[in-house]
């Protein structure tokens, strides 16, 4: 039966997507499981997977074209089945008069900050005509901001762009202009009291490139020259930036009553700041103040960083609340023989610094090391150590090697453990054991969604269910790959994540993280939901 095929729901908050690429050609057969096209959001890339055996009568969506969400892509039909001309015409007329194809402008390109992936950009809408030429002409159109109706980047506006200049093209750097930071200054109440939506398009008028999502709370101001955040960025309440340049990637956050005044900072991806939190103080707008920080990982409350000389925080380095990084220090004159001294600090990937810990200048936490609670180090520490003490001293591995064994009963302690917590929160959970596997089942209107738990990889469920999660301890590349792609796969040895998460793959993705397992693609935040 000739019918449309349509976008899948894709668990996506945007309103469109974009058709990449067809997989199958007009008149050609497909079978189900296959894809027949992919689409784009602005986070990730999705297949369109047939649901049963057909063929592609028509292509009703070109390449590169943005549809809204559900809009029909195609006309398909049942195997071997004629194209009935009048059919496919009356389908096309239906999908026309019941959604909006938007093919004539699209978002622009995601900007890129240097040294870190600071997607976003400037928001004007771009014309398929000028993406075309400039793809051709290698220009960026992060850079061009447009000369049409609400900013629309035109074909003349890229060339103006390519040919270095001119009326149709402005550079977009993210340089704000220094006579609206000046008005800013002259009334910060006034400003900061204003709603998210309108600084951010102030900002944006006036040379800013902030991504899509980014939340500037009531009484948060940004007084920084050069501003670049990826997406869905989040300026708390009460909270001020103050700095040369700010240049960050998605999910930055930082929290209520922040005060940050640095010369230059860099993050990347997913860097959270929580609330009171002060990065500052002596020296912090000198020439060598920075404050360089990777991507996922997390400062407490209450913590003071002192970036007056280069402070570097790693990947996945947490920070606990109260603590203290100085790099320089000051007392008695120095011509009298106190101690002075000026330097950086670094804290190594996937390092911890314990509550109300301090870090005194110039020392350095090698990768995976720990800092234990309430104390301070004076000298570098290498990787993979745990320190502790006033002065802090070597005490042992930071963390122990684990066998395969002992490996699978913590993962088996964590699927019972995440269970346990459902119920503690008044989901009906039932759970079934085997000696290869655990099944979690939980209830949720009506619909039954099912976290699946073994060693290697797993057979097909039988039963149907709205949502199936497999947890597997041991998955080689190849299983990983020929994994369904109705399921999401968790592979907790990489570990890694694959497949459309709902409720539930959601939640246990959180858990799995306050217990500092952080799945791969990083770039995630927890929404809300189960947990």
């Amino acid at each position: 039966m000739t019918s449309l095929l349509k976008v899948p729901y894709l668990g996506t908050a945007e309103d469109d997507v974009l058709l990449a690429e067809w997989f199958v050609g007009e008149g050609d057969a497909f079978r189900k499981g296959e894809a027949i096209a992919v689409v784009e959001t602005l986070k990730a890339t999705f297949e369109v997977e047939a649901e049963a055996d057909g063929v592609l009568h028509r292509q009703i969506v070109e390449e590169g074209t943005r549809v809204p969400l559900q809009a029909a892509l195609g006309v398909i039909g049942a195997p071997g089945e004629a194209a009935d001309d009048a059919a496919i015409e009356a389908l096309m007329v239906e999908a026309a008069a019941s959604q909006e194809v938007v093919e004539d402008i699209e978002p622009a390109e995601p900007a890129q900050a240097s040294t870190v992936s600071a997607s976003g950009g400037s928001d004007a809408p771009v014309a398929p005509a000028a993406r075309r030429v400039a793809s051709e002409l290698g220009v960026d159109l992060s850079t061009v901001r447009g000369t049409g109706p609400n900013g629309l980047v035109r074909v003349e506006d890229v060339e103006a762009a390519a040919a270095g200049g001119g009326a149709g093209a402005t550079v977009v750097d993210g340089n704000v202009d220094p006579a609206f930071l000046d008005h800013i200054r002259a009334d910060r109440a006034a400003f900061a009291a204003l709603a998210s939506d309108f600084k951010v398009a102030l900002y944006r008028k006036h040379g800013a490139i902030l991504g899509n999502g980014t939340h500037i709370a009531p009484g948060a101001m940004l007084l920084v020259d050069k501003l670049v955040t990826g997406d869905d960025a989040f300026f708390g309440p009460d909270t001020s930036v103050e700095a040369r340049s700010l240049q960050a990637g998605d999910l930055l956050h930082f929290g209520r009553n922040c005060a940050v005044r640095c010369t230059k900072i860099v993050c990347g991806d997913n860097a959270f700041f929580t609330d009171d939190i002060e990065i500052g103080g002596g020296g912090a707008l000198e020439p060598e103040a920075e404050l360089i920080v990777g991507s996922h990982g997390f400062v407490g409350e209450h913590v003071h960083l002192n970036p007056c000389r280069r402070l570097e925080i790693g990947d996945e380095v947490v920070i606990s609340r109260n603590a203290v990084v100085m790099t320089h220090s000051f007392g008695g004159s120095i011509l009298k023989g106190y101690p002075n001294r000026f330097s950086g600090v670094r804290i190594g990937s996937f390092s911890q610094v314990g509550i109300l810990a301090t870090l005194f200048p110039g020392v350095e936490m090698g990768e995976g090391s720990i800092l234990l609670s309430g104390s301070s180090l004076v000298s570098s520490m290498p990787a993979g150590r745990m320190f502790g003490g006033v002065p802090a001293v070597d005490m042992k591995s930071a963390a122990q090697a684990l066998s395969d064994e002992a490996f699978a009963g913590i993962a088996r302690e964590l699927v019972w453990e995440f269970g346990r917590q459902l119920r503690l929160r008044g989901r009906e959970v039932t759970t079934a054991e085997s000696e290869n596997e655990i099944v979690q089942t939980v209830a949720n209107d009506g619909q039954r969604h099912v976290l699946r738990f073994g060693m290697t990889a797993l057979a097909d469920y039988s039963d149907a269910v709205a949502e199936e999660v497999r947890a597997i301890t041991n998955l080689d590349d190849a299983a990983w790959d020929a994994a369904p792609s109705d399921v999401v796969t968790i592979d907790l040895a990489t570990p890694r994540i694959q497949g459309l998460a709902g409720p539930l793959a959601s939640a246990f993705r959180e858990f799995l993280r306050k217990r500092g397992v952080r799945l791969r693609p990083r770039s995630w935040a927890y929404k809300g939901g189960w947990l």
